[in-house]
Formats: structure tokens, sequence, C-alpha cells
């Protein structure tokens, strides 16, 4: 019986084969509207805000609701890739709030729009992780089926998680996981 046992091998992940596509993160800019739009459109925004999960509103009712979520953050970025029908466009957006006497970020939300792939997704939470853990620390919280995308930032050497809260969320732990310092 010992030796009839099969070795599965372990998930190789490397950054540079994660991020041999073009995947672009830049800070939002207000032209990015349409696109949280036609998200909202298609349900994309329900799990950032209830406000936004019926798709009734008209564009310029959309803009006053997401001006005032919006002013929540004190941070927020696009991310853009090559989509499987649609060419390059965003395929989803990060907001963050910024700790100011502590100097990090929190992530307080991504929304990936339903035109994103699942490659999508893991390139872009990659690609936005690694590009901004150049310019500042940042934490992350994670219930339930969120914690799988930080689980591979970790696998990328990215990102470590650091413990379990169970204050943020009330009645629900959340794993708390933070970018890793790169070394200058």
């Amino acid at each position: 019986m010992h030796g009839t046992m099969k070795r599965v091998p372990k998930p190789n992940w490397r950054l540079k084969k994660t991020l041999a596509r073009r995947v672009e993160v830049r800070v939002m800019e207000p032209n990015d509207i349409k696109f949280l739009w036609a998200a909202y459109k298609k349900g994309g925004l329900a799990e950032m805000d209830p406000a936004l999960s019926d798709g009734s509103m008209s564009a310029d009712e959309f803009r006053t609701a997401f001006d005032v979520i919006a002013a929540r953050y004190s941070e927020g970025w696009t991310i853009i890739a090559e989509t499987p029908r649609n060419g390059v466009r965003p395929v989803g957006a990060v907001f963050g709030a910024l700790a100011p006497l502590v100097g990090y970020v929190i992530v307080a939300g991504i929304a990936w729009f339903p035109w994103a792939s699942r490659r999508n997704v893991v390139e872009g939470t990659i690609a936005f992780f690694n590009t901004a853990r150049r310019h500042f620390p940042m934490i992350g919280y994670a219930t339930g089926g969120h914690s799988r995308l930080y689980e591979v930032c970790c696998m990328h050497g990215i990102m470590r998680r650091i413990g379990t809260s169970h204050a943020v969320f009330p009645g629900q732990p959340a794993a708390v996981y933070e970018t890793r310092s790169i070394k200058k």
C-alpha cells in the first residue's frame, strides 16, 4: 500500500509567467465611469454596495450614486487586460483607504467586471498587488471564497497571510493578508 499513492505535483507559480500577457494597473480616471456603468448594468458591482445591485438607475443617477460611494475611498485603480471577446479594456476596479498615521493602504473593495475571464481576474489581481507594493504596503481582508485570490498572491510571493480578524466583518472571520515589501 505504501508505494501506490500518487504524488500530486506542486503548482509552480511564477510572476514572470503569470504576468506574461499585457495587464496594466493605473489610477482610476473620470473616463472609467463608462466601464463601471456597463458593469453596473450587468450586475457586476452588486458586491461593492447594496445601492448598486438592482441595475435600474439611469446613467446620471448612477454617476451621482457612484460619486457618493467612491468618496468613501481615498484611492482607486483600474485594471486593464486583454479580454476574450473585446480586446484590451478595463476588467476590474480596486478601491482602497489610506491609513494616514501608519502609511499603508487597506483594500476596501475589488470589483471584477462581468466580461473579465478567470484568467483576467488572476492576472489582474497579481499585477495589481505586485505594482502597488512598489509604492506602499497594503492590507487586504478576505471572507469565504475571496481568500483564494489572496492565497494565489501568496503562492507568487507578493503577499503573506498575517492572521484572522473577527472585528472587520461582524459574524464572520476574515483572513488578513499584507503585501510583501520589495528589497531595495
